[in-house]
């Protein structure tokens, strides 16, 4: 089971939530951390809490950059 796999997230359906993943699936949603860990942990109890990934949506559309550690040239104009 890959368990690094991220799912594309609906901001329409989820947006203002918590959402809890595993294995790409969505399996917990709610309005605050502890409802989202209370429904995971019933809904997959065999699943370390470690192994689940928990974001808070945002209510409207982010962009978000990841930046990787590769060298940059100075460039001049």
């Amino acid at each position: 089971m890959n368990l690094d796999v991220m799912p594309t997230i609906d901001i329409r359906k989820y947006g203002g939530k918590q959402v809890a993943i595993v294995a790409g699936e969505i399996i917990a949603t709610g309005d605050t951390l502890d409802e989202v860990i209370k429904e995971a942990r019933t809904l997959a109890p065999k699943i370390p809490l470690a192994e689940i990934k928990i974001f808070s949506v945002p209510s409207t559309l982010s962009v978000i950059y990841y930046v990787a550690d590769i060298p940059v040239r100075n460039y001049t104009a």
